[in-house]
């Protein structure tokens, strides 16, 4: 194996006897280009590029030249996708493109109500079906030419050419150049990346509609003439066969086996893209119109529980102290609105009507089912315990506190160190995590005394009572009605159930 691999470091680099192969090779390189149809190009003894060489790639660049500067423009670029797409769709496809259009969708907001989300829905699902199919192959196979051509025009053939005569300027083709012989192998980087990325392209290519989607993009008028672009093909696939470049790659680099391989164009799925943007345009506005809706929901049940909209608690789990998180780039406190209600709702309510509701029923109250009376007792604690635990998170963000002291001095740190980001939003994560599990906790005990309130309600309408026997004793403890107050403390607490589900639930559940 050493010896093989001697042998081949010896023939690349010339190492050996007077005549060895690599020169044989190298002066048979020198004939075949001699002979070659494109043998003006080289200068065979010198190893020089001749001045016809870079009017060659001179007389290609006019012709790609407007193609390069069209196909450059982003605004361009965006449209192309989207016509190639459209050429391949039938009527029904088109119709409802139409209806998903962002001008279209923009209408149909203004005059649809809540049922738009689901149309959305269901035309979203129609699409994703459509796209299945033989045409949306062809749009794909179409782009894929396109793609093809934007990796050969965009070669940097000025820079190149410039080399041959440094005066030339990119786009100008008025200035006659004076174009000199250049040594091949300062051209060879550039001839390498030329050969790679030459087009071989197959006799039935579809040019016809690609133009035509040009011309189309182009309001009407023709980026090149086809004709120049299928000549200049022509003139490329005899340049390809002839082989002249390849042999003047070898012979200027003085590597006999120097050889270069095509660069497949960038593949990109044209349908699979353009679908997956269209879907997230849609799906924005399916939830836009979710979390409008959510939103109004929302402050209803504010209202009708606080019987205002502004109901802040807390000192620094609040959505004004993250503010400066979300400026950052930083995760923001995800359940403030959610946890200040639920700490409003204890204070405002629960450890006021609930407690005396609760003092008066379950301990004046004679259950015949104490299992029930337990329960109820059970669920109205757990939500009371919560108190505590809700106060000290909150503290806990105070600059002294053990959350809030970490996240002071990260903030502090985090424009030299965005390594801060990740320590950050870990901290805020946790939180959020807790206070998550705080609703948790306190909504499923708030339902159990909800149950019962409803028991109770029915209770009162039974004669005889059933759950508590001394209703009429009870009575005698309130200025309010019974069955008013417990049916105003359930009614709220549904109420307070419904806002607590509609602030933590991800708004995909929605649907």
């Amino acid at each position: 194996m050493p010896d093989v691999i001697g042998k081949v470091i010896n023939f690349i680099s010339g190492d050996g006897e007077p005549s060895s192969d690599k020169d044989i090779l190298l002066k048979q390189l020198g004939k075949e280009i001699s002979q070659n149809k494109y043998a003006k190009f080289f200068r065979v003894k010198q190893r020089e590029l001749d001045p016809t060489f870079a009017q060659y790639f001179y007389s290609v660049y006019r012709v790609i030249y407007p193609l390069q500067c069209f196909l450059r423009d982003p605004v361009n670029e965006a449209r192309l996708k989207q016509v190639t797409l459209e050429a391949f769709l039938d009527k029904q496809m088109m119709d409802m493109l139409k209806r998903l259009s962002p001008e279209a969708l923009a209408e149909r907001k203004k005059s649809a109500g809540a049922e738009l989300a689901n149309q959305l829905e269901e035309e979203l699902a129609a699409l994703v079906s459509g796209f299945d199919s033989p045409k949306i192959a062809a749009a794909d196979a179409c782009y894929d030419l396109i793609a093809s051509m934007k990796q050969f025009v965009f070669f940097h053939f000025c820079s190149m050419l410039k080399k041959f005569d440094p005066e030339i300027r990119e786009g100008d083709f008025l200035t006659q150049p004076k174009f000199t012989e250049v040594d091949a192998n300062f051209v060879a980087p550039d001839l390498a990346t030329f050969l790679s990325i030459m087009p071989v392209f197959e006799e039935n290519s579809d040019w016809k509609t690609v133009f035509e989607i040009f011309k189309y993009c182009k309001g009407g008028t023709d980026v090149i003439p086809m004709v120049h672009w299928n000549n200049l093909l022509t003139s490329l696939k005899d340049l390809r066969q002839a082989k002249i470049l390849d042999l003047i790659g070898k012979l200027s680099t003085g590597n006999p086996i120097w050889e270069i391989r095509h660069s497949a164009p960038p593949h990109e799925t044209l349908s699979a893209s353009w679908l997956e943007q269209k879907s997230r345009e849609i799906r924005w506005v399916i939830n836009e119109i979710l979390g409008n809706q959510r939103s109004i929901q929302i402050n209803a049940l504010v209202n009708a529980v606080f019987g205002t909209s502004e109901i802040i608690r807390l000192s620094f789990y609040i959505p004004e102290k993250e503010r400066v998180l979300l400026d950052k780039g930083i995760d923001g406190y995800k359940y403030a609105s959610a946890l200040n209600h639920l700490f409003a709702f204890i204070q405002d309510f629960v450890e006021k009507e609930i407690q005396e509701l609760c003092d008066l029923l379950l301990v004046r109250g004679q259950w015949t089912n104490s299992a029930a009376s337990r329960q109820m007792s059970e669920g109205y604690h757990e939500v009371m315990d919560i108190t505590r635990e809700l106060a000290e998170l909150d503290e806990s963000l105070d600059d002294d506190g053990s959350n809030g002291a970490r996240l002071r001095g990260a903030l502090l740190r985090i424009d030299r160190d965005r390594s801060q980001n990740r320590y950050i939003n870990s901290i805020i994560n946790t939180v959020n995590e807790e206070a998550l599990n705080m609703i948790n906790r306190a909504v499923p005990s708030l339902i159990v005394v909800g149950k019962h309130f409803k028991m109770l309600m029915d209770d009162l309408q039974k004669k005889p009572f059933e759950l508590i026997m001394n209703w009429k004793e009870l009575a005698l403890y309130t200025k309010t009605p019974m069955s008013q107050r417990i049916a105003a403390a359930y009614k709220r607490i549904n109420y307070f159930v419904q806002l607590m589900i509609l602030e933590t639930k991800p708004l995909e559940e929605d649907r």
